[in-house]
């Protein structure tokens, strides 16, 4: 759920940024999933799943080498 401030136009998400440290808002997207606990484990989750087939393939590719050197 995006929540709105009320009142004040200059800053329509909860997220803003003070004018005086920084520049712009963060995405209210970007805040749920930086700063809710599901958001880190949706960050870690699609890590692991992008993680596993990578490190099949750098496995496999080693085994193959290994093979190949004891063949010779």
């Amino acid at each position: 759920m995006i929540l709105r401030k009320a009142g004040r136009g200059r800053c329509p998400y909860a997220a803003c940024i003070d004018k005086r440290h920084g520049e712009g808002t963060m995405h209210p997207i970007l805040r749920d999933m930086l700063t809710q606990p599901v958001g880190w484990l949706t960050i870690c989750g699609a890590l692991i799943i992008l993680g596993i087939p990578v490190f099949t393939v750098f496995f496999i590719r080693r085994r193959l080498r290994e093979e190949q050197r004891n063949q010779r």
